[in-house]
């Protein structure tokens, strides 16, 4: 073995120095390349899906619409039934109660004749009844005084008034006075039975006829009175047929029939003036109102 190399002598080994650590240096950012996937080819490109709206939130966005136009909806109508009326509203309702000339409305334009006089009547209560109609949903009726004063008025002429008014126009037309009147009853009180009740049947024909019509008229009070003149002339034709047999038999001391009484009519004659009165009344607070 050759030991000439152990025999040489070991070089020490050298210190090592360590060199001064080198800064970093900041690495610039490169810019990413962005690269557009392409479409693969024989494929066709796909959106992505979109998201479903749940029932639950399409019905919550549903209800709080409906809500809010509920709201609005409610205020609005809160404004214009709640306000109050104005001086222009007190006005117009003037205009058209003062339109109309409610204290002449009966007196008769012509004299022409007895039918001309009922179709009168009827178109004045036609009138009166629209113009009462039209004023029920005027806006100056919210105020509670003008409202009060418009019901007086209303209820007397419904309940009162009109009736009175119709009541009238019923006898004009039928002419009743003049068609009921008995005339020479004396040349037939000594006769039969028979020939006082021909006579009578005869002569109060066109009465009774009248009558019979008046009993059906839609006017109660006019129905209930034709009625009871129906009853009472029926009465006066009994009554005659007695009162011959007492004259004929006036010796045999037997009483003098009573003669029947005449029906009343049912209605007073002062509801016209009451319906006047209120009407007045009525007018008054409209004016009071439309001049505060």
């Amino acid at each position: 073995m050759d030991n000439s190399n152990n025999n040489k002598p070991q070089t020490p080994p050298q210190p090592q120095f360590q060199q001064a650590p080198q800064q970093p240096q900041a690495q610039q950012p490169q810019p990413q390349q962005q690269f557009q996937q392409q479409p693969v080819m024989g494929t066709p490109y796909q959106m992505p899906p979109k998201k479903k709206m749940s029932k639950g939130v399409m019905w919550g966005i549903i209800g709080g619409i409906i809500g809010l136009i509920v709201i609005i909806v409610g205020v609005v109508l809160a404004v214009l039934l709640l306000g109050g009326p104005s001086k222009a509203d007190y006005k117009d309702l003037l205009s058209q109660f003062t339109g109309f000339d409610i204290n002449n409305a009966f007196i008769s334009k012509s004299s022409t004749g007895t039918k001309n006089r009922k179709a009168e009547i009827d178109e004045t209560i036609g009138k009166i009844d629209d113009l009462n109609k039209k004023m029920g949903s005027h806006k100056a009726l919210r105020d509670k005084d003008v409202k009060a004063a418009y019901d007086k008025y209303l209820d007397s002429w419904n309940n009162g008034a009109k009736e009175y008014v119709e009541f009238i126009g019923a006898f004009t037309e039928n002419n009743f006075y003049e068609k009921c009147r008995l005339t020479e009853v004396s040349k037939h009180i000594r006769e039969s039975k028979e020939s006082i009740e021909k006579y009578f049947d005869s002569n109060m024909k066109d009465c009774m006829d009248s009558l019979d019509k008046m009993s059906k008229s839609n006017n109660k009070l006019v129905a209930k009175y034709g009625e009871d003149l129906k009853k009472y002339y029926s009465e006066i034709k009994q009554y005659y047929v007695e009162l011959s047999e007492y004259i004929k038999n006036a010796s045999s001391g037997a009483s003098r029939p009573k003669a029947p009484t005449s029906p009343k009519i049912d209605i007073k004659a002062d509801t016209l003036n009451k319906w006047k009165e209120a009407s007045e009344n009525f007018k008054k607070v409209l004016e009071e109102k439309a001049n505060k």
